[in-house]
């Protein structure tokens, strides 16, 4: 059962993400507002810094390029796993010639590619995609057992699991949200892009639990002999305002960034 229900997450994500492809990042702004942009930046400057200039980069969930692009053209060589080979292709086309020997994309579940893998990374990057995943932990946990010593892990925008006592400041929140997703449809609806609202249920697996506990991830961290450096909390929203209220006044959260270290 459980074997056939990992298969059923596996097909569903190629499915639905086949349907995205190009689209991806117009249907996602939460991914390409000025606020989270902004996220994005400072977080890639963070990491990017202590970085040798020939370091190679393994971004897990590369799909159209959201965190490999960036990467690139920082200098770095990158390497982009994706189980959507439509993505993957989206992101090929995104790449120019002068990049071409430093990029190189490959169509893959993770959990199979840490499995044959020999290669070494100076930074791994696990973008967006452990929400996707069927056993997180698992992979999280192989994932660890690849790494040499001072390599570098980033887990980049995952639903924030967490416990919400009521308050005024969180039922502003959910009004907010809701004013938000409002404005979201019918800009998509004007824009004549299909939501797939009813595609993500097995695609976004553990956002039927809530997303994922970062303490969750910590203890799989320690157990592998890696160390936690920072931890980042936050509100992403669709719409860039929406997400700088959210953050700068309500001060309240729905996503997180983590950054570790091989000991």
């Amino acid at each position: 059962m459980t074997t056939l229900l990992k298969e059923k997450i596996l097909e569903e994500n190629r499915r639905v993400h086949a349907l995205e492809n190009q689209l991806y990042l117009s249907r996602h702004p939460e991914q390409t507002n000025f606020f989270q942009n902004f996220i994005a930046e400072k977080t890639l400057d963070q990491i990017c810094c202590d970085l040798d200039a020939n370091a190679k980069i393994l971004d897990l969930g590369c799909g159209t390029g959201y965190l490999f692009l960036r990467f690139l053209r920082r200098g770095f060589n990158v390497t982009g796993i994706d189980l959507s080979n439509e993505m993957i292709q989206v992101l090929q086309n995104s790449i120019s010639e002068s990049e071409e020997n430093r990029a190189h994309l490959t169509v893959g579940d993770v959990e199979e590619f840490f499995e044959r893998n020999q290669e070494d990374f100076d930074l791994v990057v696990f973008s967006a995609v452990l929400h996707h995943l069927f056993d997180y932990e698992m992979v999280l946990k192989k994932a660890c057992q690849k790494l040499k010593t001072g390599t570098k892990l980033m887990i980049f925008f995952e639903p924030l699991k967490q416990s919400i006592a009521s308050s005024p400041r969180y039922t502003l929140h959910h009004g907010l949200s809701w004013i938000d997703e409002t404005f979201y449809r019918l800009q998509m609806r004007m824009r004549n892009i299909p939501l797939l609202e009813d595609e993500y249920h097995h695609s976004d697996y553990q956002r039927q639990f809530g997303g994922i506990d970062p303490r969750n991830i910590e203890k799989v961290l320690r157990e592998e002999n890696c160390s936690v450096l920072n931890i980042e909390k936050y509100c992403a929203r669709r719409s860039g305002i929406t997400a700088w209220l959210a953050n700068r006044i309500l001060k309240t959260q729905n996503t997180f960034n983590l950054l570790a270290v091989r000991n």
